[in-house]
């Protein structure tokens, strides 16, 4: 097979690696323009996704941060003022009855 301009094997080896050459040419552009879109949509999305946790996710966490610290507040308040005086009262009214218990014993052993 002959063409006009390519004679020996040499030039079909020549005429070969010049096609491949731009072929390789063209998929080094080509992949080179897929990667820089794919890179800017990926720093994109990235961005967009810190964008929207510090809208979004920030102001929940001081709303929790803040809920939390009053429910502490509420929960030491209910300690102090509720709980305490009643294990008060529970421990005098067990103390009474211990006492009472051993005072009957005391009694009934002296009869």
């Amino acid at each position: 097979m002959e063409v006009a301009w390519i004679d020996t094997p040499e030039e079909w080896r020549d005429f070969f690696l010049m096609c491949f050459l731009v072929a390789g040419l063209f998929a080094f552009f080509a992949i080179f323009v897929v990667t820089v879109v794919l890179g800017w949509a990926s720093t994109s999305t990235v961005l967009r996704g810190r964008r929207m946790l510090k809208e979004n996710v920030a102001p929940t966490l001081d709303s929790v941060r803040e809920t939390s610290e009053r429910v502490r507040g509420t929960v030491g308040f209910i300690g102090d003022n509720l709980v305490t005086p009643v294990v008060k009262v529970y421990g005098t009214v067990a103390g009474v009855r211990r006492f009472v218990s051993v005072l009957s014993r005391i009694i009934g052993s002296e009869r």
